[in-house]
């Protein structure tokens, strides 16, 4: 048994033309009666290597006639410049304790901005379980397979568009697969993201949070060191209401980040004159209460929601929006 176990890992190809026992990377083989488990230890565990590594361990095994359950266990082996840090100046989370408020679209349109006014910039994507980025710059429908890992550093590297380094789980995942998972392989997976991804020299990066306060924000807060928040909403209470609770868990002791400033999305309707639709300085009046900086306002345009649908920052298409985003741009610097 024990020899068609080695056979089958000896076809599995690690790193260039090494396979997983040429490359050092097979700690041991434990066999049972009812299962075997595979131990193994990589530098740099990324979720795509895994995966693969996984799929062609199983497909070899089924091929050397192996027919007992395979279990495969993968441990990460520090080095000492694992935990160097990417060199990002400055970033900036966008949050939300209301899902449906337009903050991925903030997002894009505010990383574009800044590209366009001549920084390097990245979006991570934080959204684990409901991802739209990659359908905000028409990456959604694409394989990344092959682009997304480089063997060479072991690091995942991120996917290029409209000069903006981007970041997706959806990159990792085929059509509207589904994300089922706990708390703690969010966390894992978010980690490696931050650490494990080849993000290079950037003045910004921005991170897309998901609506809510719960185990994606504190992870985040937990890993690395953020600038400030940018806080996005629209004006009618039930919005408010929830962003309350957010401004109130970054302000808490133990959390204590920065809040750049709120923007209100959806602001009005442009025609003859400006129509609320929903309610007239919201947002403002909020700002005021909570002591934060109102950063500008976004009208509700359905050329916005068109540009979105097809993948495009509507800043590179509307000259009227493209100003409004950089005056909110300029605000977020200015508070920085």
């Amino acid at each position: 048994m024990k020899k068609k176990i080695e056979n089958a890992l000896k076809n599995v190809i690690a790193f260039g033309n090494n396979n997983i026992i040429e490359s050092g990377i097979l700690k041991k083989i434990d066999i049972f009666s009812h299962k075997i488990i595979i131990y193994l230890r990589l530098d740099h565990p990324s979720m795509h290597f895994k995966n693969k590594l996984i799929r062609e361990i199983n497909l070899s095994m089924k091929k050397e006639n192996v027919l007992n359950p395979v279990y495969i266990k993968i441990e990460r082996k520090l080095k000492e410049n694992f935990n160097r840090k990417p060199m990002i100046k400055n970033i900036i989370a966008v949050a939300s304790g209301k899902g449906g408020v337009g903050k991925s679209t903030i997002a894009t349109n505010l990383t574009v901005s800044l590209e366009k006014m001549g920084f390097h910039v990245g979006l991570l994507d934080a959204d684990i379980y409901g991802p739209s980025i990659p359908l905000m710059f028409n990456l959604n429908k694409k394989d990344f397979s092959e682009k997304i890992y480089n063997n060479e550093n072991k690091m995942i590297n991120p996917i290029i568009s409209f000069g903006v380094k981007i970041l997706s789980i959806s990159f990792f995942l085929k059509d509207e697969q589904a994300i089922v998972w706990r708390g703690p392989m969010v966390t894992k997976v978010l980690r490696q993201f931050i650490h494990e991804t080849d993000w290079g020299e950037l003045d910004f990066l921005i991170v897309d949070l998901p609506p809510g306060t719960g185990d994606i924000h504190l992870s985040l807060l937990q890993e690395i060191s953020l600038k400030g928040i940018v806080i996005v909403s629209t004006s009618q209470k039930i919005a408010l209401s929830d962003v309350n609770r957010s401004v109130e868990m970054f302000r808490m002791k133990p959390i204590n980040v920065p809040i750049i400033g709120i923007i209100e999305n959806m602001s009005y309707i442009l025609g003859e004159k400006k129509y609320y639709f929903f309610g007239k300085d919201g947002v403002k009046n909020f700002s005021e209460k909570m002591n934060l900086f109102f950063l500008g306002e976004v009208p509700m345009l359905q050329e916005i929601r068109e540009y979105s649908d097809y993948g495009i920052p509507v800043v590179l298409k509307n000259k009227k929006i493209e100003n409004i985003f950089m005056n909110i741009t300029k605000n977020i610097i200015n508070q920085l």
